[in-house]
């Protein structure tokens, strides 16, 4: 049967789980891609690179977020959000680091994360993250049990 999920219930699975799925569009493209996150009751929290995802998320703020909890075909729970994107900077990007500093920087095998201004930026293996936010505007979730 499918049921709404409570805001209780939302908010426990935002809390428990490290991964989700951002969605995205600019320039007519369409992109879905997982992410790493934190959820601190009010924002989810977000670290990414350069690339395809942050340019479209700079041109359009407006995303979809989604996490689901699988335990069989037949029961699952999933959250929707949507949401507004922001980059942070300053004060606000040290406590978004702070929150995720459990979490690994999506890096490839050679690269090194350069999380404070102390990184050396004339070396090309060194990657400085775009760390952000989403700002909520709803949420809701559904649960399926057979």
């Amino acid at each position: 049967m499918l049921k709404e999920l409570t805001t209780d219930v939302i908010d426990h699975l935002l809390n428990n789980q490290y991964f989700g799925r951002i969605g995205c569009a600019a320039d007519n493209h369409v992109l879905i891609e997982p992410v790493m996150y934190h959820f601190d009751g009010l924002y989810i929290y977000g670290i990414t690179r350069e690339g395809t995802k942050t340019r479209m998320l700079r041109k359009n703020p407006n995303v979809a977020f989604e996490i689901d909890e699988m335990v069989s075909p037949g029961v699952w729970q999933s959250v929707m959000i949507e949401g507004e994107f922001e980059e942070l900077q300053g004060n606000e990007r040290d406590y978004a680091i702070y929150l995720l500093n459990r979490r690994k920087v999506p890096l490839f095998a050679d690269e090194k994360p350069g999380l404070t201004g102390n990184a050396h930026l004339d070396d090309p293996k060194v990657v400085t993250p775009v760390v952000y936010r989403i700002h909520i505007r709803t949420k809701t979730g559904r649960s399926y049990s057979q």
